[in-house]
């Protein structure tokens, strides 16, 4: 018994980069930009846990917390002999701890700005970093150019843990979500330790390596993922199973912040890391691929994003600070009526009169569909008609006879010609038939095969056809060359095209080659 003929289906092409995707779209409605421009090199940009989310801004010696409604300074901390370091906020947004460098710590009341405590174990090392405790309010951790860790408690005079064994600078620290009693600190000794402040010996219970120093750490929520910045790359552990899931390769200079964000929906997280190389790249936790990417005019030290998903808010090496706000209010409400507008456009619908649209069935029309629209209830069984199958096409028709030649004039002649001769073409290079597909053909068949060549020869997802189709016609063809004025200008505009592609490759072999000379160079400083 013969088997059933189907349909042959059009050849699909590679997609394509899309020009808008939900990260786009998402990351796209942190419109309203400010840029303000500090004393010095921002350092570090802290929110507040609690509503509304006012931010720390650190740079020269200076602690300034911006209002987040009004993205105004609102008070500025000047406490500070020595440039300011890590100014970061408690839990409850009430208190502020900052480090210098000098060696100082100090923590100071929001309301008041004044100081509440102050400890200098670390003198004459600048702190690098300074952060409260998340479930205990009054612990903090400090990590320092003395090569320690410290745990401290507001009610404590002195450090209430020194953790050592860092053998160069550490400059960067965290607690652990999930695990009040572990901090993970990093620097430039090239290591990434994990601290208990249970054990007696006060030394590390779990070590990770990597090839440069370490300029920034992120705990993930939950305690069992840890990123690690070194150099220009982003290290990936699992601190359970104690292995290495990812290495993110996508920057070209050192990364110095890790930030952490609820994404598009808040069951989905995004990691942002800013560089030296001026770039904010976003990351999808779940296969660590970029899915969005943002360029300033600077190189980048600092990145913070509200909890609330509000603002994004960056800071550069020239003192440059971005803040950067999603629409809210009648901001957003402007952009649903826009996109409200366009959706009636599209359909064919007046914005300003509403006719337009489907036209409404008529009464004949609505007696021969009545009930059709019936999705039945509760149990109800609701039988699906058969689609009916379409009619195979001419150039279908003609391919499955073997009539090659006439397949392929019928798929010239089709709606989507582009990617229906790119399928026929396919199948004769699977048949061995192009040869005679093209054979005994006179002026008149071969010009809308040549007009094929030439307007789809620049796509290099078509090029191997094209090339193979062309010597075809060369070598079966040549001999006419001279005879038809119409036959010769088409084969000239493809020569012309061939050798404008020819050269468009040189210039892009080029391009690649100053690429990897500056790639290579940036890898090896």
């Amino acid at each position: 018994m013969a088997a059933p003929v189907t349909r042959m289906p059009l050849a699909r092409l590679p997609a394509l980069p899309a020009a808008s995707t939900p990260e786009k779209r998402y990351w796209g409605t942190f419109k309203s930009h400010l840029l303000i421009q500090e004393y010095g090199a921002i350092k570090s940009i802290n929110f507040s846990p609690v509503s509304p989310h006012d931010f720390a801004v650190t740079a020269a010696t200076l602690v300034k917390v911006y209002s987040s409604k009004t993205r105004a300074v609102s008070k500025t901390i000047s406490r500070f002999q020595a440039p300011a370091q890590s100014g970061s906020f408690r839990s409850d947004g009430r208190v502020l701890v900052a480090g210098d460098d000098s060696g100082l710590i100090q923590v100071f009341d929001i309301g008041s700005r004044a100081v509440i405590k102050t400890w200098d174990e670390h003198t004459g090392n600048t702190v690098n970093v300074t952060k409260f405790s998340p479930t205990n309010v009054t612990q903090l951790l400090s990590a320092s150019d003395d090569k320690t860790v410290r745990l401290w408690d507001l009610t404590s005079s002195k450090s209430t843990h020194k953790f050592v064994g860092n053998q160069d600078y550490v400059r960067a620290a965290s607690f652990v979500p999930g695990s009040p009693y572990s901090v993970v600190s990093g620097g430039y000794d090239r290591a990434v330790r994990l601290w208990d402040s249970r054990s007696a010996t006060n030394h590390c219970t779990m070590e990770f390596n990597v090839p440069a120093p370490i300029d920034a750490l992120l705990v993930l929520p939950g305690g069992t993922t840890l990123l690690a910045s070194s150099g220009p790359t982003v290290y990936v552990w699992d601190m359970v199973a104690a292995k290495r899931v990812a290495v993110l390769h996508n920057h070209q200079k050192s990364v110095t912040s890790l930030a952490l964000s609820t994404g598009p929906h808040k069951s989905q997280r995004r990691v942002l890391t800013g560089a030296l190389d001026r770039h904010v790249k976003v990351y999808d936790p779940a296969t660590w691929k970029v899915v969005h990417g943002v360029k300033y005019p600077a190189p980048i030290l600092a990145i913070g994003i509200s909890p609330d998903e509000k603002h994004l808010v960056v800071g550069m090496s020239n003192g440059l600070l971005s803040v950067r706000t999603r629409s809210s209010g009648k901001e957003k409400e402007k952009a649903k009526e826009k996109e409200r507008v366009l959706d009636m456009i599209a359909a064919g619908i007046d914005p300003i009169t509403g006719i337009g649209g489907p036209k409404s069935k008529t009464s004949a029309q609505r007696r021969r569909t009545r009930g059709m629209d019936y999705k039945g209830e509760g149990a109800d069984i609701v039988v699906e008609q058969v689609a009916r199958k379409k009619k195979e096409g001419p150039w279908e028709h003609h391919l499955r006879k073997g009539n090659y030649g006439d397949a392929l004039d019928f798929a010239l002649m089709s709606s989507q010609p582009h990617v229906t001769v790119f399928t026929v073409f396919g199948e004769l290079r699977y048949r061995n038939a192009i040869n005679a597909a093209l054979a005994n053909r006179d002026e008149n068949t071969l010009k809308p095969i040549l007009r094929w060549l030439i307007k789809h020869l620049p796509d290099p997802q078509y090029v191997s056809t094209i090339v193979e189709v062309s010597l075809s016609i060369l070598d079966m063809y040549s001999h006419d060359l001279g005879k038809s004025p119409d036959f010769d200008k088409l084969m000239r505009r493809l020569h012309l095209r061939v050798k404008q592609e020819v050269e468009n490759s040189k210039q892009s072999s080029l391009i690649v080659g100053m690429l990897d000379m500056l790639l290579a160079g940036s890898a090896s400083s």
